[in-house]
């Protein structure tokens, strides 16, 4: 009796072994994030639009989620993507940083009952907003400067021409 115990307990531990061998991979999402270039941010505030694929045919909703592991980098924790039959949609990320610099934001995407779908992408954000403040500067510089000249001139006519 103890024989067949241990052969039922070794036949069962080979069956197992067999029937799922480790390195079996998963199929390939049809439904993923696609890996974009670098992204520039020039305010403090901003929406980074996330690229999602789906090659199914028919509409899929999905969450796209997103996180960073700065904590100078706060973005909405996911926002509903419903996209159509064998195309690509944008999903705008909603975000807030709060210094300039490079960052890191990791994207993902699962079902409404929080399946995880695909793989994680990250992205590379550089931000600069104070920028955004140097730009107005200088070009209300210009203006002023420009308005300035054309009042000088302006002045100058007149007077030469109250002179003749």
């Amino acid at each position: 009796m103890k024989t067949l115990g241990k052969v039922l307990v070794s036949t069962l531990l080979v069956l197992l072994t067999i029937a799922t061998p480790g390195n079996a991979a998963l199929p390939p999402a049809q439904v993923f994030v696609v890996s974009g270039s670098d992204i520039n941010i020039v305010s403090r505030e901003s929406k980074i639009p996330v690229s999602v694929q789906n090659n199914y045919d028919r509409q899929v909703k999905v969450r796209v989620h997103t996180s960073s592991p700065d904590p100078a980098v706060s973005a909405e924790k996911f926002v509903t993507l419903t996209i159509p039959a064998n195309s690509r949609k944008d999903a705008l990320i909603p975000i807030s940083i709060l210094s300039g610099g490079e960052y890191k934001l990791n994207v993902w995407l699962t079902t409404f009952t929080d399946i995880r779908i695909g793989q994680t992408v990250s992205m590379k954000l550089t931000v600069n907003p104070d920028i955004e403040v140097v730009i107005i500067v200088v070009f209300g510089s210009i203006i002023a400067i420009l308005l300035g000249l054309g009042v000088l001139r302006m002045t100058r006519r007149s007077k030469s021409e109250v002179a003749e």
